[in-house]
């Protein structure tokens, strides 16, 4: 438990949108399919996911998934 209290404070906190996004990323859901989803374009939806990466000091979305998962973000 604290170490998930620690992790999280070193961490910046994620947008609502930006725990959306991750939330379909974490479902396998493609740019494009969430771009459609949130009525957004998909270079907008690139731009949420170069910042979740980049928060969550991970490099590809695969990272990020499992980031999403074990924090509870994200559910299988």
């Amino acid at each position: 438990m604290g170490a998930r209290l620690a992790e999280r404070a070193q961490m910046p906190e994620l947008t609502d949108r930006e725990r959306f996004v991750l939330q379909q990323m974490a479902t396998g859901q493609s740019n494009q399919e969430i771009g459609f989803t949130l009525r957004i374009a998909e270079s907008t939806v690139k731009t949420h996911v170069n910042s979740i990466l980049s928060k969550l000091g991970v490099g590809d979305r695969t990272q990020a998934a499992i980031v999403a998962l074990k924090r509870g973000i994200a559910k299988l």
